[in-house]
């Protein structure tokens, strides 16, 4: 039988398979899409990730040689700038590099150490027993695990299969824009803010708040930089509340917050 069965290899599966991987476990990765996607998710890492990566000999691979991680002096969560450069012991650290390097970067990693991620591999149903799980696959014979993860995004099947929900904040009437943008060199200044004609000086990664929205600017080291436009109007309304506690699965987007729960019997 498996020992784990980790659904989904992105990020937080790939670096979760090298972890088990280390510590003597094999896991089998699971993965939906046959091919690696080329479409961009996320831009950067932010927090105890990047010194994780560092004590793994990982974060060269992701920066510049020769060089280790240094906390950022300021950081900006929820539009509203942190000044962090006082603290004594600064835990916030950030590494800009886009989320399709990090993949093939843990995708190599869990090569080396012997990871099997098996591409085309959908997971469609889950049978919880007493002492594993069994595993559903769209084509394929059945799986049966120790322990299943749900690392498979924020539409995670996992997560679905389990019942847990995903509460949130929605609004009917706000308008979210982020893209990959060209913008001429002469807009951009040394600081790296970006000017714009009739508006005025965007500082670079930060949420710079207007009278219905934000901008948030980021000049990507790789020449590709990005830019995030919210407009809002009435204040969001909740569209769901906790109800009672469950197993969460791992992976979660910047804006979703798992419940946990004391071990129990759960495999899952």
């Amino acid at each position: 039988m498996i020992e784990v069965v980790i659904a989904g290899a992105g990020p937080n599966g790939l670096m979760l398979a090298c972890e088990l991987a280390l510590a003597g476990v094999r896991p089998v990765v699971l993965e939906r899409l046959t091919e690696p996607t080329d479409t961009q998710r996320a831009n950067g890492l932010v927090g105890q990730v990047i010194r994780m990566l560092d004590r793994r000999g990982l974060y060269e691979r992701l920066a510049a040689p020769g060089t280790t991680p240094e906390p950022a002096p300021r950081f900006t969560f929820g539009a509203f700038p942190l000044d962090l450069s006082d603290l004594p012991d600064n835990p916030l650290y950030t590494l800009l590099v886009p989320q399709l390097r990090i993949e093939r970067m843990l995708t190599e990693r869990a090569a080396e150490l012997g990871v099997d991620i098996r591409r085309g591999h959908e997971v469609i149903g889950l049978t919880q027993g007493e002492k594993s799980v069994t595993v559903e696959l769209r084509g394929r014979e059945p799986i049966e695990a120790e322990f299943l993860v749900g690392a498979d995004g924020g539409r995670s099947t996992v997560r679905k299969l389990t019942g847990i929900d995903f509460p949130g904040v929605t609004s009917d009437d706000s308008v979210s824009r982020t893209g990959h943008v060209s913008v001429p060199a002469d807009l951009i200044g040394p600081d790296g803010s970006l000017t714009v004609p009739g508006f005025g000086a965007i500082p670079p990664f930060q949420h710079l708040r207007t009278e219905h929205g934000l901008i948030a600017w980021a000049p990507s080291p790789d020449g590709d930089p990005k830019m995030t436009t919210v407009e809002w109007g009435q204040p969001p309304r909740a569209r769901h509340r906790w109800t009672n506690c469950g197993p969460a699965p791992a992976g979660c987007s910047a804006r979703t917050y798992p419940s946990t729960r004391p071990p129990g019997r759960d495999r899952i």
